[in-house]
């Protein structure tokens, strides 16, 4: 976990730095100017909630393994606000016997709220516990042993593709697994596991035909159907597909029949084909794979 307690002290930093800024900005930026940034800063946030905070090009941006933590901003935004409103709050009273202290009050108040919220969002998706697995191999399949550790298993087999050896439960460890696993915590286990060897992790997105079109390299993708409108009943109601549930897969190849090979790691599926119909159906646009490092 060093990298993740870097990632949280580097974050602490950043939103210390932050939170001055915005705090010299309420104090001493005419008030109307004040209100401007707190509006452009609240902006600011919708934008980075509603394009990049779930977006594969952070991992571009920070190629690192606690992108978990580094690629959340919600400290450092909600720091630059809560600066700017204590900054701005002593200017908006009117001075009398209690006014330091409620003074004080406000500024907590802000304080709690917004680093609270912003703390939060980091810490997240550390807190539970653990799934506690197996390691059962079908084939060149790693497969999943709890309900949970769909993503854990894949990323087994996919090391195991490219010689290097691990098994599910030390995936779900590095890949913070709880009731599920989030493809950042994905991204840090394989870049754990591929640090000092030839390979790297790339996460990409596009569609059922970008990836025909693309490397036919093992990759896992992500699948699922959102909504039980999204997709034909057959998918829910014969094939098993929950609504609202996601699940990882590996994709291994476009078949010359024009099928798909898959790999799954649920115990009584393993290896199946795939129509390029399923394909565009299930397929969230969102993967991971390992490239070789360049040089190598």
């Amino acid at each position: 976990m060093t990298d993740i307690i870097l990632g949280i002290i580097i974050l602490g930093l950043l939103s210390l730095f932050l939170f001055f800024a915005g705090r010299w900005i309420g104090r001493k930026l005419p008030i109307w100017g004040v209100y401007i940034c707190a509006i452009a800063n609240v902006l600011l946030i919708g934008c980075y909630i509603r394009w990049l905070w779930d977006n594969v090009l952070l991992a571009q941006f920070l190629p690192f393994s606690n992108l978990i933590v580094v690629g959340n901003w919600f400290p450092l935004l909600l720091s630059l606000f809560g600066g700017m409103v204590c900054g701005l709050i002593p200017r908006l009273g009117v001075e009398t016997r209690d006014f330091n202290k409620g003074l004080r009050i406000r500024q907590a108040l802000v304080l709690v709220i917004t680093q609270g919220i912003g703390w939060y969002a980091v810490v997240q998706p550390l807190l539970g516990t653990v799934p506690i697995c197996t390691d059962n191999w079908e084939g060149r399949i790693c497969l999943q042993t709890t309900s949970h550790t769909c993503s854990a298993a894949c990323a087994a087999t996919l090391l195991k593709e490219c010689g290097i050896e691990t098994n599910e439960q030390e995936m779900a460890n590095l890949c913070l697994t709880r009731r599920g696993t989030l493809w950042q915590g994905l991204y840090r286990g394989l870049k754990l596991k591929t640090a000092g060897t030839d390979w790297d992790v790339e996460v990409f997105s596009g569609t059922a035909d970008d990836l025909k079109n693309g490397p036919q390299t093992t990759s896992i993708l992500m699948v699922g159907i959102p909504t039980a409108e999204s997709a034909p009943p057959i998918y829910s109601k014969q094939y098993g597909w929950i609504p609202g549930v996601f699940h990882s897969v590996l994709f291994f190849q476009f078949l010359p029949d024009g099928n798909i090979h898959m790999g799954e790691p649920t115990p009584t599926i393993v290896e199946e084909n795939w129509s390029e119909e399923d394909l565009r159906i299930l397929y969230r646009r969102r993967g991971v794979r390992l490239v070789k490092r360049a040089g190598r």
